[in-house]
């Protein structure tokens, strides 16, 4: 035999094999194929770190950071029984732990008042500020598993990047805890501006989500959610549930966490 048709029958045998290979485990490819498609996913699958693709991928980022840095608030009242929800964000400063969240959302004393993620409870250290002008707190707490704090001032817009952060129909997104129903994420725009006390947001937002981080789409911390919008009307007060009032992030007296705390 020479060495073109050894060639040649070499040849024509891989090919076959080929086929028979294809024909023999196509049809078991196919039904391991289908067994996977009808097992449901784990919770964990579907919870953890599970962000949709479709975004560009500074807005997935944006989306990481609101969802990862979002707290629940538990502040007791001094009566039994007496108690408040709210959202707060988790933030680093100078290798200390805090909580930036609305002040009537705490009920109590600092000794009352508890941070909660995943069922797992965190104290409040201390109060660092509480402003009830602008309605916020800042909270010093422990490092929480489970959470990524965002960075003070990294993660705050600078110069010019405050700008485009409140432009009119940028996006933004938010995560909190609204009805005790666990930690939602919920998009929106910038509608407009309430003078210089506050921006409206075309979005939703309910009882329990007050103290949540609002975040550009850059990823950028740029306010917290503080209430809905209520107008008064010819028939007397009106709800606009689509309607959110944001307090501006640079509001916010960041100089006790921005300077290494005692």
């Amino acid at each position: 035999m020479t060495m073109i048709k050894f060639k040649y029958y070499i040849a024509r045998f891989l090919k076959l094999f080929a086929a028979a290979t294809i024909i023999v485990f196509l049809p078991l490819f196919a039904v391991y194929s289908a067994t996977l498609s009808g097992t449901e996913p784990e919770f964990s699958e579907m919870e953890s770190k599970n962000y949709s693709k479709i975004y560009p991928v500074s807005y997935q980022r944006a989306i990481k950071k609101s969802r990862e840095s979002a707290v629940k608030v538990v502040s007791l009242g001094p009566e039994p029984g007496y108690f408040s929800s709210a959202t707060g964000t988790y933030f680093k400063a100078y290798d200390k732990y805090f909580v930036v969240t609305v002040m009537h959302g705490l009920q109590g004393p600092c000794a009352f008042t508890t941070l909660v993620h995943n069922e797992e409870v965190y104290p409040c250290l201390k109060y660092i500020t509480i402003d009830p002008d602008l309605d916020y707190a800042i909270i010093q707490t422990e490092q929480i598993a489970g959470r990524e704090p965002i960075s003070i001032p990294r993660d705050l817009p600078r110069k010019t990047q405050w700008r485009y952060a409140y432009s009119v129909l940028n996006k933004v997104v938010y995560s909190g805890y609204p009805n005790t129903i666990g930690l939602l994420t919920i998009e929106g725009t910038i509608a407009g501006f309430g003078g210089t006390q506050y921006l409206y947001m075309n979005s939703y937002a309910w009882s329990g989500s007050s103290g949540s981080g609002v975040f550009d789409a850059k990823g950028r911390y740029i306010g917290y959610v503080v209430a809905i919008d209520v107008g008064a009307t010819e028939f007397g007060p009106q709800v606009l549930q689509n309607v959110v009032l944001v307090a501006p992030a640079h509001k916010i007296d960041w100089s006790r966490v921005i300077t290494e705390p005692n």
